[in-house]
């Protein structure tokens, strides 16, 4: 059923007098659940870029290597390793675990760069790029999908 043919069913459908064509009460909710979305995205993307400049990058050594297996994986033939990764900070070592599984093999005793919060070492994360917390991408996504659902009842 193409749109044109959708929307002039709708229109020939009995109205009773002084009813209006429903939309815009359904459209109003959906953009403020749109705009409260970008605006937690906008909140975790402020938190994320402070802990960045909040943060160093120091080298650390693998110490262990936490394997898991998917529920699917019954030979246990693709393991999804988790790094533990021990670092210094002045005088004190710190040790964080890997919070994403890495597919590639990693040995114990390989140095990888680790990302800590300067106020507080043990709030950690590995690579240079990485940052702990919520992707505010998440959040843009369903904004924009709230946009459309909002604009598909205001037709």
């Amino acid at each position: 059923m193409n749109f044109s043919l959708h929307s002039s069913l709708l229109m020939s459908l009995p109205r009773p007098a002084g009813m209006t064509q429903p939309g815009a009460e359904f459209m109003l909710p959906f953009l403020v659940i749109a705009l409260a979305c970008v605006g937690v995205g906008f909140y975790f993307a402020n938190r994320r870029q402070q802990w960045l400049q909040h943060s160093a990058v120091a080298e650390g050594t693998i110490v262990d290597v936490l394997k898991k297996y998917n529920r699917d994986d019954k030979m246990g033939n693709y393991p999804l390793l988790f790094p533990q990764v021990k670092f210094s900070v002045g005088n004190h070592q710190f040790v964080a675990q890997g919070e994403e599984a890495l597919s590639q093999p990693i040995q114990v005793g390989e140095t990888v760069p680790v990302r800590y919060n300067i106020e507080n070492p043990e709030d950690a994360t590995l690579g240079m790029d990485h940052v702990p917390g919520t992707n505010p991408k998440v959040f843009y996504i369903l904004g924009g999908v709230f946009v459309l659902i909002s604009v598909l009842f205001a037709l």
